[in-house]
């Protein structure tokens, strides 16, 4: 018989994440009974409190109920023993944030309080540095000379005579673009793998990435878009029009940043557009639902925490006044600049920092729910199919094996009955 020990510095992480009352659960499954996402294949959050309290890391950071858990907070309003089930569950996943991504010092400065002036400081620096090398500076602020043996001349024929200012966001924005990507890419990557093992799913049944995203991505992103788990809580139900909000927005905003880098760079035609530009227009909606959205989530979530329905850490309104932060000085340079103003280029420059350090975050912050709950939902579709596909098979072939066993028993009762006879 194997001894088991519980990891009691792993136990000291979930509670210093936030999951500080872990040990108060007592395992009497209320919070799975009430909570309205949890299935029969795959409970919660029971399970993972009792995993937690023994600090089964490996376990717990390759569950996809971690995902799965919207933090709703039923599970918490009817704990017996204030465990706040919900409110461990979300300190999971931001151990599990840290564990799937590279660089875990930038996980960090976007968790600890300490970090925030780190990041404000990296992104200001970041943002000043391309507009001075690339752009001859922002009005008010020191400004660097053009690279000491390139002519402004030189720089603009070395980037196709695009204009300065596209130049500058460029530099900025596209080498952080790939680094993101690389940094969600081995996030995804490893949370998929993890939760493959952990699920012990047969080799025979294992899709490559192509046919997983072909065949259960689209499924995936409807249930998403449509936001329709967030429906079907109960305690924090405010969750569903906020959350719903900014991820429209993101959408739309991120689908304008794509046409007007692809209309400024490839074919020339730079901003700033006029107002009654179709594309403006729609980035202009974009920009209300986005300020609409994390307006909602801040009232609400305020509410919700006075009333102890919802615990909200540094990490939840991190990134809720830094999307804030995004949409006020976006705003705000759009009407500086119409109105003529001098300090429409420095508003500018906080605006290109806000960005930076929202973009930044994706693989590091709360921001990765993203794509790890994203990627938990392709799981769940699949891990559902490869189920029903294994019980069809099991069904199928035991029809046949009890028939060959009546025949074989039948076949020695007939044996048994002759040699009686004899």
């Amino acid at each position: 018989m194997a001894r088991i020990e519980p990891d009691v510095q792993t136990v000291k992480e979930i509670q210093a994440a936030g999951g500080d009352t872990v040990k108060k659960c007592y395992q009497c499954a209320t919070c799975t009974s009430v909570c309205p996402l949890a299935t029969e294949e795959v409970p919660f959050p029971r399970k993972q409190m009792l995993l937690g309290q023994w600090g089964f890391k490996e376990k717990l950071l390759s569950d996809p109920a971690l995902w799965l858990c919207h933090q709703c907070g039923d599970c918490t309003l009817y704990c017996p023993r204030g465990a706040r089930p919900g409110d461990v569950l979300g300190a999971l996943r931001n151990m599990a944030v840290r564990e799937l991504t590279e660089f875990k010092f930038l996980w960090t400065f976007y968790n600890k309080p300490w970090g925030l002036p780190i990041l404000i400081a990296l992104s200001l620096i970041t943002v000043w540095l391309s507009l001075s090398i690339f752009a001859g500076g922002v009005p008010g602020f020191p400004t660097l000379p053009y690279l000491p043996h390139m002519s402004a001349e030189e720089v603009h024929i070395l980037f196709l005579k695009l204009s300065p200012r596209v130049v500058a966001v460029d530099a900025v924005f596209l080498p952080l673009a790939a680094f993101v990507v690389l940094m969600v890419a081995i996030g995804i990557n490893r949370m998929w793998n993890g939760l493959v093992e952990n699920a012990g799913i047969p080799a025979a049944y294992r899709l490559g990435f192509w046919a997983l995203v072909t065949t259960y991505l689209g499924a995936a992103l409807r249930e998403i878009l449509a936001h329709s788990r967030f429906l079907e809580c109960g305690a924090n139900r405010w969750r569903f029009n906020g959350h719903r909000m900014l991820l429209w927005s993101f959408i739309i905003l991120a689908f304008v940043t794509a046409v007007v880098f692809i209309a400024a760079d490839v074919f020339g035609f730079h901003t700033p557009w006029p107002l009654y530009n179709p594309i403006k227009i729609l980035a202009n909606i974009g920009a209300i639902l986005l300020l609409y959205g994390v307006i909602s989530v801040i009232v609400n979530r305020s509410r919700a925490a006075a009333e102890g329905k919802l615990a909200s850490s540094y990490q939840d309104w991190f990134l809720i006044y830094l999307i804030l932060a995004v949409g006020l000085t976006g705003v705000l340079t759009e009407l500086l600049r119409i109105a003529g103003s001098t300090i429409y280029p420095g508003m500018y420059a906080l605006h290109l920092a806000s960005v930076f350090m929202l973009f930044l975050s994706v693989p590091y912050s709360k921001f990765a729910h993203l794509v790890y709950r994203t990627t938990a939902y392709v799981f769940d579709l699949y891990s559902r199919d490869v189920r029903a596909r294994m019980a069809a098979l099991e069904a199928a072939s035991a029809p046949a094996s009890t028939e060959a066993a009546e025949e074989a028993s039948s076949g020695e009762g007939e044996g048994s009955s002759e040699e009686a006879q004899a």
